[in-house]
């Protein structure tokens, strides 16, 4: 009948795109799962289409840090998108992470070097998705990235989490075939003899400001605070203490012990606008043995509990007796909190000791 019909033709799917709007409208960063479209491809179902692509689309835009900011103008049915939405106060963990050698990339492979942007970013926004982060920003060359407490995960499993994260990438990346493929060009390898892609990163907590940055011709959903800025700090100072990641002792302290002792202290700072002492840290990834390290070149670290992963699956390249004798040297280094029992004669003979144990040891 023509009623039958028309519930079947419009009714239905113009119900479909209520459900769709209002499930979006309470919460943004749920996936929505387009119905298809129907046999005749009525207009009906082509809007349903359309309108869950557009949602998609926001949710890659706004991302986490912007779920408020679509709530907010669906709540008030605005026309345009207002900016003019409040922050709001957010603890969490930050991450910056940056592709190495960069520049020299960009020259050489010139246009094509998007798709090895896009390559590393596949690895590492996955990374972050699969142990309780977000990505935020693509910065060029560079990587945003946020843990915040989730539900039932407590704050030493999203920071163990995210420490866990930051490994994985370093690892997936060594292993991936395709970004060998690109390292391996003959630009590349004239400008940077035997590279291979590698990554720093930097991890620290604090508070940030969450909200929409911009104005109404664009607008980018971020975090304002000096701890953000702190991240992307201690990642470029990897370069200079010749390690991939950079943990702040801010970090650090919300570890789960275990993780805590697998660490290695590497120094301790005061930067320019603070009054207070910051210890640094590290966590000494082992290389694939077809890099002269000690992993197995096929390992999957996907797939490991947390506990595993550190311990079993990717413990640090030094061993448990590099570590204390490193500790041991640190602590004559530095003296103390107050810096004044200090012996840097015996500090220098065990650093020299582990010098040549280890002659390309970065700290």
């Amino acid at each position: 009948s023509v009623s039958l019909l028309i519930r079947e033709e419009v009714v239905v799917p113009l119900q479909r795109i209520v459900r769709t709007v209002l499930a979006f409208k309470k919460d943004p960063l749920k996936p929505l799962r387009p119905s298809g479209p129907g046999p005749n491809h009525h207009e009906v179902v082509l809007i349903e289409g359309a309108l869950t692509k557009i949602a998609t689309l926001l949710q890659l835009g706004f991302g986490e840090a912007g779920a408020n900011i679509i709530q907010h103008n669906m709540r008030h049915g605005q026309l345009r998108v207002n900016s003019d939405v409040p922050g709001r106060v957010v603890n969490a963990i930050y991450g910056f992470c940056d592709i190495r050698n960069f520049t020299d990339c960009t020259e050489a492979l010139q246009g094509d070097v998007v798709k090895l942007v896009n390559e590393i970013a596949n690895v590492v926004h996955q990374s972050v998705i699969d142990n309780l982060g977000t990505p935020n920003k693509n910065i060029g060359d560079a990587f945003l990235l946020v843990w915040k407490p989730k539900g039932a995960h407590t704050i030493t499993e999203v920071a163990d989490s995210a420490l866990r994260s930051n490994i994985r990438v370093i690892v997936e990346i060594s292993q991936s075939r395709n970004l060998e493929r690109w390292a391996n060009k003959p630009g590349i390898q004239a400008r940077l003899p035997g590279y291979h892609v590698t990554m720093g990163f930097g991890l620290h907590f604090g508070w940030a400001i969450e909200g929409a940055i911009g104005s109404a011709h664009k607008i980018d959903a971020s975090y304002l605070s000096p701890h953000v800025n702190m991240a992307s700090r201690l990642e470029a100072a990897t370069k200079q203490y010749g390690v991939a990641i950079l943990l702040s002792e801010d970090f650090y302290s919300l570890l789960s012990v275990d993780v805590q002792n697998l660490c290695r202290f590497v120094d301790r700072v005061t930067l320019k606008g603070s009054l207070k002492p910051l210890r640094l840290y590290t966590y000494d990834v082992p290389a694939r043995r077809a890099w002269g390290g000690t992993l197995d070149d096929n390992i999957r670290v996907n797939a490991a509990s947390l506990e595993d992963f550190f311990t079993r699956l990717v413990p640090p390249a030094v061993d448990a007796a590099f570590r204390d004798l490193w500790a041991f040297a640190t602590d004559h280094y530095m003296g103390g909190p107050e810096g004044c029992d200090a012996d840097w004669g015996m500090a220098r003979e065990v650093l020299s000791q582990l010098s040549r144990e280890r002659p390309t040891d970065g700290p």
